[in-house]
């Protein structure tokens, strides 16, 4: 049954409610499975696997069960990606707080070039997710992938700031929002801007 106009607004906006209401539940159990620390990477590559499948329009297939595969199939290589950015993320914040609290002239356009490396580091963490489950390729592709489309697809970067603003304003004033879709609504910005910039740079392949 097809339903249009304000029923059908509604109608969708019901059924994404669920979706991420659920998704945000499986994250947090999957999470939990792997005691936290080794739970986050593999639950929150897994969302972004399940997301993706709807903003492509694949309605029709078990959502736990594609939740549990992709938890199961990328525990390794993603807690492994967890670690890289973790030793990565923590290097850089060490680097620009030392730099910061010098006061010679060469450490201090050094804090600078360390700011902007942060800056980029903080767009491939917006597009990992996205790339690592739209994309099947190699481990440092992954991390290719993110940077190029990220420093390439300026208006979507911008919309994905956007978004992680405004959902955290809506977490901020309404609290009680957060136990309920804090991961899934992040992630669900991240992976439509994401998959929009996909669709964009397949579209201008298509057309050189």
């Amino acid at each position: 049954m097809q339903l249009n106009g304000l029923t059908g607004i509604i109608y969708k906006i019901g059924i994404w409610t669920i979706r991420l209401f659920y998704t945000n539940l499986l994250w947090i159990v999957f999470t939990l499975l792997g005691l936290g620390v080794f739970g986050f990477m593999p639950a929150t590559v897994s969302l972004f696997a399940v997301l993706r499948q709807w903003i492509i329009k694949k309605d029709d297939f078990p959502i736990f069960k594609s939740f549990l595969y992709y938890y199961r199939k990328e525990f390794i290589k993603s807690n492994l990606f967890g670690l890289l950015f973790l030793v990565v993320g923590f290097i850089i914040r060490v680097d620009i707080i030392f730099l910061k609290e010098s006061s010679t002239l060469f450490l201090q356009i050094l804090s600078g070039v360390m700011l902007c490396i942060g800056i980029l580091f903080f767009i491939i963490l917006l597009y990992f997710f996205p790339v690592y489950v739209h994309f099947n390729i190699s481990f440092v592709q992954h991390i290719k992938y993110a940077f190029i489309i990220g420093v390439s697809q300026v208006a979507s970067t911008i919309m994905m700031m956007l978004g992680l603003a405004i959902v955290f304003s809506l977490y901020w004033y309404i609290s009680g929002l957060i136990p309920l879709f804090f991961m899934s609504l992040f992630c669900l910005n991240l992976m439509w801007f994401g998959y929009r910039s996909f669709v964009k740079i397949e579209y201008l392949q298509q057309q050189a």
